[in-house]
């Protein structure tokens, strides 16, 4: 019988332990302490439990070895034998009350069902003798506790008895939390703690001071900006730190100081700034409170902007994860950007049609200004359209136009883009030749204006000769030019690529006389002259002309070419020619040649018949010869070199 008894016995534990480990599985955590106390009754060791901890242990299959490694004599565990099922498990005995033994070994301390046993063999003790065989383990106690010895048994006692004990408590998970919090303080609360609670330590960082109070809130003042804070709250029962409740969190960063624009473009602006007091992990620019940029400089640039516009720019401080300070704000305008296809049309002597493509971009208007070579404004004007006519200009003048695209209601400005035009010169005046046989020099009266070039042409024969551009002085002289042409100047005065009307103007250079001249053929009624034209002359006309003062007979005539013929002549008659260059109905002086046609000779006779009172004077040779030289005399002045004769003495013998 005894080891039936026995082998029922043992499969009654191995089926509970089973039951124990399932119905354990989803038990809240636990901490097991070993209080240093003096040994206790189990009452009062129960009782020390409640109050410093939850309750004496309960032991299951999870936390037997755990228990039983960190024991080395009999402790009390919390279980008794008389435990009534409606009594409040959490309220404890007087020493000898009486109990209810219907229930025995029913429940734990905590009201836990009694699921799970580990007796050493022969415990408990019933109230029965033992049967014959069987060991004996002990006297039989009516009101016995449970102790476990030091390799996990149970084994009853008296619960008078004093031994260790062992406690347990759930862990304590709670949260504190942080509120109000700002660069320099913050407000810490926490969740009430189990049980009879002595005080909450309050610990900041490891190396700051702790604080102990009995509140459930705490301001945390004097702190740093942007700086990262790990706070712990034990709540202190019997002396013993529970678990703490922690959190960490960052105090609020400062705002940055001394926020400025330094550089801005038309897409992009250059933000500077200082550091706040205290720690900054980062900065944070927002554009227009969308466009987000993150640094870690005191200074960043932003860009792909649109130019001339206003944008907001904030920049925050910030610590952690995406822990913020304060905004900054400053606004600023993008420059405007630059205009494009600037040009230049309908320009007059004193105006000039300018226009130009609006930039990307806002703009609230374009400043045009005009200046000259000097840096003198002479035109300054904002206008809102792409186009304006810029007048009152001088005449003939380099002029240098810009136009700037403004923004912020024209108070801030663009690059400038500029142009250089000209205004059209006006007429040129008093243009005067003067020319020699091979030159001309011409001169005129020059329009207003200070960037006026000339242009100037000789042309001869409506061919153009000559050209010379880009004269600044109102004078030009020409060399090297043939004699008796009829040379045309034309000019033109020109301010940039501006043409002022043209003038002109025309005149011969001054005529040089034919050489050599000479007969080439004659006989005795024509005489033909040839002559060398002027050196370097253009084609000319020739007048020639002969004259026989003896008849008192002249032939004139015009020719092209450089010889000419003169019939129905004289014949024994000397023709005194000339010919001269003729242009501009104006003649050269002559080139001459004189020469006889060829003579018909006849013979008359004249007979001298001489008388004198002197005796034999006419005899005499010497009279003869004297009357001869006489009568050549007259003959002479009578015809001279003009015609051909000839006089001869003829002396007749015997006469």
């Amino acid at each position: 019988m005894g080891k039936l008894y026995l082998e029922r016995i043992c499969i009654f534990i191995s089926y509970c332990f089973s039951s124990a480990l399932l119905l354990m599985s989803s038990a809240a955590e636990q901490q097991y302490f070993f209080p240093d106390q003096s040994n206790l009754t189990w009452h009062e060791a129960r009782t020390h439990c409640q109050f410093c901890f939850k309750e004496l242990v309960t032991v299951t299959p999870e936390n037997i070895k755990t228990i039983s490694q960190n024991i080395t004599s009999d402790c009390w565990v919390g279980l008794r034998k008389n435990i009534s099922s409606t009594d409040d498990f959490n309220t404890s005995w007087a020493e000898g009350e009486p109990l209810n033994s219907s229930t025995s070994w029913s429940h734990w301390a905590d009201g836990e069902p009694l699921i799970f046993q580990n007796w050493y063999p022969g415990w408990p003790v019933l109230a029965s003798s033992p049967m014959p065989g069987e060991p004996e383990c002990g006297s039989y106690i009516e009101d016995s506790c449970v102790a476990m010895l030091s390799f996990g048994a149970w084994v009853e006692k008296n619960c008078s008895d004093r031994l260790p004990f062992i406690c347990y408590d759930e862990r304590f998970i709670g949260r504190a939390n942080v509120t109000n919090i700002t660069s320099e303080s913050a407000v810490l609360t926490w969740q009430v703690g189990p049980g009879d609670i002595d005080h909450y330590r309050v610990k900041v960082n490891e190396e700051l001071n702790q604080s102990q109070t009995n509140n459930l809130t705490y301001d945390l003042v004097n702190l740093t900006s942007g700086t990262h804070y790990s706070v712990q709250v034990f709540p202190v029962k019997c002396t013993r730190d529970l678990d703490p409740q922690e959190i960490a969190f960052y105090t609020k960063p400062n705002k940055v100081e001394n926020l400025a624009v330094t550089t801005v473009t038309e897409t992009s602006v250059f933000l500077n700034w200082n550091p706040p007091a205290g720690n900054v992990d980062s900065y944070l620019i927002e554009v227009q409170g969308e466009k987000r940029i993150q640094n870690k400089t005191e200074g960043n640039e932003v860009c792909g902007l649109t130019p001339g516009t206003v944008y907001t720019f904030t920049v925050f401080a910030g610590v952690g994860n995406n822990i913020w300070s304060e905004e900054s704000n400053i606004t600023e305008y993008t420059k405007p950007g630059k205009v494009s296809g600037l040009t230049v049309s309908e320009s007059t002597n004193n105006s000039l049609l300018l226009g130009w493509v609006r930039p990307d971009g806002h703009t609230s208007g374009f400043r045009v200004t005009a200046m000259n070579d000097s840096n003198h404004v002479m035109f300054n004007d904002t206008k809102n359209q792409t186009e304006v006519k810029v007048t009152a200009l001088p005449m003939g003048s380099k002029v240098t136009l810009s136009v700037t695209a403004l923004t912020a209601n024209n108070t801030l400005e663009g690059d400038q883009v500029t142009v250089v035009a000209y205004t059209a010169p006006g007429p040129i005046s008093n243009l005067t030749l003067v020319t020699t046989f091979d030159s001309l020099e011409a001169t005129w009266k020059p329009p207003e204006g200070n960037s006026v070039r000339f242009t100037v042409e000789l042309q001869l024969d409506d061919k153009p000769v000559y050209t010379t551009h880009n004269l600044t002085k109102p004078r030009k002289h020409f060399d090297g030019l043939k004699t008796a042409a009829n040379y045309t100047v034309i000019l033109c005065a020109f301010s940039g690529p501006l043409k002022g009307p043209s003038v002109r103007g025309s005149k011969f250079t001054r005529l040089l006389p034919p050489t050599n001249a000479t007969v080439i053929s004659y006989d005795k009624h024509q005489l033909t002259f040839q002559w060398s034209a002027p050196d370097n002359t253009a084609k000319v006309k020739y007048s020639v002309r002969i004259n026989s003062s003896f008849w008192g007979h002249t032939l004139s005539d015009l020719d092209e070419e450089t010889s000419h013929r003169f019939d129905g002549l004289i014949s024994g008659t000397r023709y005194d020619f000339e010919v001269r260059t003729m242009a501009d109905g104006k003649l050269s002086t002559p080139a001459v040649v004189s020469h006889f046609t060829d003579a018909e000779e006849r013979e008359i006779s004249l007979s001298m018949s001489c008388s004198s009172a002197e005796s034999l004077l006419c005899d005499k040779h010497t009279t003869r010869e004297r009357v001869f030289k006489q009568f050549r005399k007259h003959f002479t002045e009578l015809l001279g070199d003009k015609v051909f004769w000839k006089l001869e003495k003829q002396e007749i013998e015997g006469k």
